[in-house]
């Protein structure tokens, strides 16, 4: 046990002093940083390039402040996201819009009737469009129900919604509960993804290299294979949770931040004691899972170069996991979803996503969490058989057929 700790000390500490750990953990550490005056950057883009102002042909403004109260949209600085401006004219308002003072020109045309009609006209017409289908509609709707004798509180009532009293009768979150959720576990299954991805290549390229440097030489004759395996993948572990330990520091930094300049944003202080917890065990049981393999097949090579070929299959299948974990954030109780959870590797970053966010049956996670652990030791046992087999191995990589025999 003491040679594993004194090689995983090593590992840990060789990797935190290198240039790139430090260049990359920098590079993380701002950007998750700059996501504070990520909402100031975007409401001041949107205040320059939200907003819209649409010429009305309307001399005896009739529709123009009907039209203003169905646009109540404003943007960050408070004006209106659709501006309506009433003009005297057509060919005032059509002036204004080669002009570029106008976006476009609404002309009413036949206003007899119950079906009156409308022109937008505009050189690049876009979701300003939309907005005044949906308010003239309404407009329209109104003048009928008055004309049929309606007064306005009956009116009010017949346009406005239904009254809808929304109860869960499961244990998933539901409401502004789910909203908040949902953010971190798609920020928790990124996190996933990109540190089994990230941190499981390096356990291979770092095998690969000391294979290659003839390192691997040296510390067989003092240490166990098996004992140079566990040592790498704990201290990379450790140094994954330094790193991501860095990061969560400038997203908590990064929060502060913005709610001192009164924004809002994602409630990671309220994230829950069980979901971190849940994330830790997914994150460790998907980590010696992929690391191991990635271990054990790094320990076949001595050319990095012909790595990606071998653990490409491995990558896809992270890849896929990442693509289903989405699905489920959206159906958590889907048949994709379900199944995605119990194939072990999927397990991790899937069945995060619907204990989080679904309902998931007792017995599912229960068989989920033992396939996922069953599989995990049986990926290290067949991992210790091939770094004992591979790392003396030179020449050309064998393919993966060809590792499967070596674990007879």
């Amino acid at each position: 046990m003491r040679n594993v700790w004194l090689i995983a000390q090593r590992e840990y500490l060789q990797r935190v002093r290198a240039r790139t750990f430090r260049i990359v953990t920098a590079i993380g550490f701002v950007l998750v940083l700059a996501l504070a005056f990520t909402p100031s950057i975007m409401d001041s883009l949107d205040t320059v390039t939200g907003g819209s102002t649409i010429a009305v042909v309307d001399p005896g403004k009739d529709i123009s402040p009907t039209l203003r109260a169905a646009l109540p949209a404003e943007l960050p600085n408070g004006d209106p996201r659709t501006k309506i401006v009433s003009v005297g004219s057509r060919e005032a308002a059509e002036r204004g819009v080669e002009g570029g003072e106008y976006a476009g020109v609404l002309i009413p045309e036949n206003q007899r009737g119950t079906s009156p009609s409308f022109v937008y006209r505009s050189p690049r017409p876009g979701f300003e469009a939309e907005d005044l289908r949906e308010a003239l509609g309404g407009i329209v709707a109104e003048r009928r129900l008055a004309e049929e004798g309606l007064d306005p509180g009956e009116i009010a009532g017949v346009l406005g919604p239904p009254d809808l009293n929304v109860v869960a009768t499961g244990d998933a979150p539901t409401g502004e509960e789910y909203a908040s959720r949902f953010g971190v576990v798609y920020a928790f299954g990124f996190v996933l993804y990109l540190g089994l991805i990230m941190y499981g290549n390096m356990v291979a390229m770092g095998v690969i290299a000391e294979k290659s440097t003839r390192i691997t030489e040296l510390m067989t004759a003092a240490v166990k294979p098996t004992e140079q395996m566990t040592g790498k993948l704990l201290g990379v572990g450790l140094l994954s949770l330094t790193q991501f330990g860095i990061w969560a520091l400038a997203g908590l930094i990064s929060l502060l931040l913005g709610r001192l300049r009164g924004g809002e944003g994602l409630e990671l202080l309220a994230v829950p004691p069980a979901t971190l917890l849940l994330f830790l065990f997914f994150f460790a049981l998907g980590f010696l899972l992929y690391a191991s393999i990635f271990a054990g097949l790094g320990s076949l090579l001595s050319r990095v170069e012909v790595a990606q070929a071998l653990m490409a299959p491995f990558t896809m299948f992270l890849l896929t996991g990442f693509v289903l974990t989405i699905i489920a954030m959206g159906e958590p109780d889907s048949a994709v979803a379900r199944i995605g959870s119990l194939i072990p590797f999927f397990t991790p970053m899937v069945m995060f996503a619907r204990i989080e966010l679904g309902d998931p049956a007792i017995w599912e996670v229960i068989l989920g969490i033992t396939a996922l652990t069953a599989t995990t030791a049986a990926a290290i046992w067949a991992a210790s058989k091939l770094y004992k087999k591979g790392v003396l191995m030179y020449g050309k990589g064998p393919t993966l057929l060809k590792a499967a025999k070596l674990l007879k």
